[in-house]
């Protein structure tokens, strides 16, 4: 249990969730591209952790 890569990936999906709820609705170009990197990063953490976990499971 020392070893568990996989804590800051969640740390950081948990982190973009948390951007994309309180967001400020600003009409920026700034905005807008940090809202559609956070809602791709929301979509792909989720698929990384599930194949390393998977790849991890194989590899024991």
């Amino acid at each position: 249990m020392d070893d568990i890569p996989g804590i800051p990936l969640v740390t950081l999906w948990f982190f973009i969730l948390v951007y994309i709820q309180t967001g400020s609705g600003g009409g920026g170009v700034v905005n807008m591209i940090l809202g559609t990197v956070a809602i791709l990063l929301a979509y792909i953490l989720p698929l990384t952790l599930i194949i390393f976990t998977v790849l991890r499971l194989i590899d024991n």
